[in-house]
């Protein structure tokens, strides 16, 4: 708050009031720029200790999404395993159940600093086409995170038949088949996810690329 006082003395004429109004002004001026100066260094220092962290985010999840990429392969394979032990059991519907795996490796990515930069409205004082790319990046992260979530809910739902029984049941021929489509299911989940996680690792990239 800027104070403003009165002059002590007794104003002589015109002349005097003029000058003191000017000497005002002046200050005025001076303050408020000043404390738009302040302003702006804290709003500037409030964007780039952001960016900071957000490109130091963003370089974790570069690394983690490699990690992802390959988990998503590793469940793959348990999936085509699952289904060649379902194939076998259609075959031989009185054989012994080989074991099925049913268990994802999956996760999301790290989004505190983008959070962060969210709450303390560091957003608004960075350039928007910094603002808007750190947006789209964790925008890909967060879609990836929600249909991580409905890979687990498809995956428990395709377990579900097993944990309902005991460890030496077989299933019907009617059951194999219902088997089959869940796992099915989950295997197209991790499609998409596969693509997504294709997609991020080459926007990180684009993005480290133009922040060396």
């Amino acid at each position: 708050m800027l104070d403003i006082h009165l002059p002590h003395g007794k104003l002589h004429g015109i002349k005097d009031f003029f000058i003191h109004l000017l000497t005002i002004t002046i200050g005025l001026f001076i303050a408020l720029s000043l404390e738009g100066w302040v302003e702006s260094r804290h709003h500037h220092h409030l964007a780039q200790e952001a960016e900071d962290s957000l490109r130091v985010e963003i370089a974790n999840n570069a690394h983690e999404v490699v990690q992802q990429r390959q988990m998503i392969k590793d469940d793959q394979k348990k999936l085509e395993a699952n289904l060649e032990v379902l194939e076998e059991l259609r075959a031989h519907p009185h054989a012994k159940m080989g074991h099925i795996y049913l268990d994802l490796d999956l996760g999301g990515f790290d989004n505190m600093a983008w959070m962060n930069a969210q709450n303390t409205g560091a957003l608004a004082f960075m350039q928007y086409k910094d603002a808007q790319n750190f947006s789209d990046i964790y925008l890909e992260q967060d879609l990836f995170f929600k249909t991580v979530l409905n890979s687990l809910n498809d995956c428990g739902n395709a377990n579900s038949l097993f944990i309902s029984h005991p460890n030496d049941w077989v299933p019907s021929p009617a059951q194999v088949d219902m088997e089959t489509d869940r796992i099915g299911k989950v295997k197209f989940d991790l499609m998409v996810l596969s693509s997504m996680a294709g997609q991020l690792d080459r926007i990180y990239q684009k993005f480290e690329s133009e922040h060396k």
